[in-house]
């Protein structure tokens, strides 16, 4: 079988203004064929694909048919477009492509080997490749964070569901039919509706959409950028107050599912024997509590297949979990001081790391050292990780106020007269899960 004479192309994402398209590589790799008299049987194209690594599709289709016998030469456009990496592209040229006896031509440049000088020239050209690209993602990345330091939008692409993006002054805007769906989500979330729920009254493509606007800090005027939180220049769709009261409240769901609106525990309990879920299941004239081990009807959710949990009376679990909870509101007291103890010991270790900091920066200034500046990051993302801890802490202090635990005392006056939904909302709030283990029952309350 005669040997294929092949062409390869790339263009990549970093630079939307790529010199190099893939019409121009294309002419000028079909005018150097034709000056050697060949002509080119096959093409590889990765069309949209940075040079920095080789985890292309057509790179990689490319070496394995020059592995299996299946290419004499390989025409590029240029070096740079087989990859910006200098070992990447050094391994192929030296290594790769000569053990599989393929030869490499380039239409504009001339890739001899003969010589220790082309060889040298070759990996400068390489090394300048790299070089580029290098330049070229650092000036992006330090332009695109002094943008967002100034509070201006990251530029067009992903704009946030409620906001569109003025180019004349690099600022997001409230669009208000999108806005003021947004600001519903979050009301129907914290009235107790599930994000599928609030997805499909709201024509929205799936929960998991729901899930991501309520988490967005833009809806609050800030922008989220590698990590860091900065202030932006836009208006917020919401207040601060509504977006972390949903943040909580999020937390405290992922781990009990929605606010059911026929079942009072549901969402709640587990098997104390293998640590599954458990349902509600009809049984006869009744309903049972169903470890999903056991009951087989989502696989995913089986624990252990041999679980032999038993299937308590809904009803007398119900009874005992609403009896212990009107007790456990009668008698809630608050634990100010634990919250406050926990606060002080976070200011007290950023206040010591902060200190450790500035005499690292004054040890770093009188002699420069690799290993000092790395402790240095370490100790600036510590001292980060304490802000965000300190910023949450600050935040959910209104969880044990005498306001809240009053109203919460309150709840076993009227428990009686809530309806199902109202009485899952308000276990959700105040209970992590209800494990039960045969006839015994344990609640483990959140909110002490």
């Amino acid at each position: 079988m005669r040997k294929m004479n092949v062409g390869y192309l790339r263009v990549s994402t970093e630079n939307q203004t790529e010199k190099y398209g893939l019409d121009l590589q294309k002419n000028k790799i079909i005018e150097r064929a034709e000056k050697d008299g060949d002509k080119i049987d096959k093409w590889y194209i990765d069309g949209g694909y940075s040079g920095s690594t080789l985890d292309r599709p057509d790179i990689q289709r490319l070496l394995e048919d020059s592995k299996n016998g299946y290419i004499e030469k390989v025409y590029i456009y240029k070096l740079d477009r087989v990859s910006r990496d200098t070992i990447d592209t050094l391994v192929i040229l030296y290594r790769t492509l000569p053990e599989y006896n393929v030869k490499i031509v380039s239409a504009t440049e001339e890739l001899s080997l003969d010589t220790p000088m082309d060889k040298m020239k070759i990996g400068i050209d390489a090394l300048m490749g790299q070089y580029e690209r290098e330049i070229i993602s650092m000036r992006t990345k330090a332009g695109m964070l002094e943008r967002v330091k100034s509070g201006l939008w990251m530029g067009g692409g992903r704009v946030p569901f409620g906001y569109y993006y003025d180019r004349n002054d690099g600022i997001l805007h409230p669009k208000e039919d999108e806005a003021e769906k947004v600001r519903t989500m979050y009301r129907l979330y914290n009235d107790g509706y599930s994000c599928q729920k609030i997805s499909d009254m709201l024509g929205m493509k799936g929960e998991r959409i729901v899930i991501q606007i309520l988490k967005r800090k833009s809806n609050i005027g800030y922008i989220e950028y590698k990590g860091n939180i900065y202030k932006g220049k836009h208006e917020a769709i919401i207040d601060e107050e509504t977006f972390y009261k949903t943040q909580r409240f999020m937390e405290k769901r992922s781990n009990n599912s929605y606010i059911c609106n026929k079942f009072l525990l549901s969402g709640l309990c587990f098997c104390g024997k293998c640590g599954a879920r458990m349902r509600y299941k009809k049984w006869a004239n009744r309903h049972v509590l169903e470890c999903y081990s056991r009951d087989g009807y989502k696989e995913y959710m089986v624990k252990n297949p041999n679980c032999d949990s038993k299937r308590p009376d809904a009803k007398d679990v119900e009874k005992e979990v609403s009896d212990c909870f009107k007790r456990f509101a009668v008698n809630i007291t608050g634990r100010r001081e634990k919250q406050l103890s926990k606060k002080e010991l976070i200011e007290k270790e950023m206040k010591s790391t902060v200190d450790k900091l500035k005499k690292l920066y004054e040890l770093y200034a009188t002699n420069e050292s690799e290993t000092l500046l790395e402790v240095i990051g370490k100790s600036e993302k510590r001292v980060k990780e304490l802000r965000r801890e300190l910023d949450k802490e600050t935040r959910e202090k209104s969880l044990t106020t005498p306001e809240r635990i009053e109203k919460i005392k309150k709840i076993s006056d009227v428990w009686d007269k809530l309806d199902v939904k109202e009485q899952n909302k308000v276990l959700k709030e105040c209970i992590d899960k209800i494990v039960i283990t045969d006839g015994n029952i344990d609640i483990y309350f959140n909110l002490l």
